[in-house]
């Protein structure tokens, strides 16, 4: 999923003063907030998911902490080991990468592109994939001074936290898709004595 971010560009360019660039990046903030990329109430998961363990290379990124504050807001129960789990959500991939795009005539600003791509699968509590790898992709444009090292801008990082904000909201979209249900409950249909779970008929 993408969020149309061309007035946020094109305003960017026009000025390249921080205190313009944080302004427009609390706006977008707000934008984001107003557009419903804060989960409003509960989404519908399969049975099997309602008893999760969120398995990451790093369990306090902030992909992470908004995924688990989503799947509370849905009554999943997050457990702190898989044996406990009845599935895992496993984020086998989080990378951020940049792209350089232009520098100005007066070599004095740089556009980059940024890109978040985080690959999730489902797995079982024995560890077997019910859910294949499934890709999620963000991108964003921003302009920088070129003695600025992207790296350490507070932009940057407020950029590349909506991005992972925006990535968590699709990942519950995913969950809750018709595809993962069907799939998630078809996987445990032959095995319905786990924990007492009711699947549908």
């Amino acid at each position: 999923m993408y969020f149309n971010f061309s007035s946020y560009r094109a305003l960017k360019q026009l000025n390249g003063n921080s205190i313009v660039r944080l302004f427009l990046l609390l706006a977008s903030t707000f934008i984001l907030t107003s557009c419903g990329f804060h989960l409003q109430g509960e989404m519908q998961l399969a049975p099997p998911l309602h008893r999760m363990y969120i398995q990451s290379a790093d369990p306090y990124s902030y992909l992470v902490r908004n995924l688990r504050q989503y799947l509370k807001l849905s009554k999943v129960e997050l457990v702190s080991t898989p044996a406990e789990a009845d599935t895992i959500l496993v984020i086998v991939s989080d990378t951020a990468t940049q792209q350089l795009l232009s520098v100005s005539g007066t070599q004095q600003t740089r556009q980059y592109k940024l890109i978040v791509t985080v690959v999730i699968e489902i797995q079982d509590a024995k560890g077997r994939i019910i859910v294949a790898p499934s890709a999620f992709t963000e991108e964003r444009t921003i302009t920088t001074q070129s003695n600025q090292i992207l790296g350490s801008s507070n932009d940057v990082n407020l950029l590349y936290q909506q991005m992972r904000r925006v990535l968590a909201y699709a990942i519950m979209n995913r969950l809750a898709s018709k595809q993962v249900t069907h799939a998630v409950n078809k996987a445990f249909a032959s095995q319905p004595n786990q924990r007492n779970m009711k699947l549908p008929s």
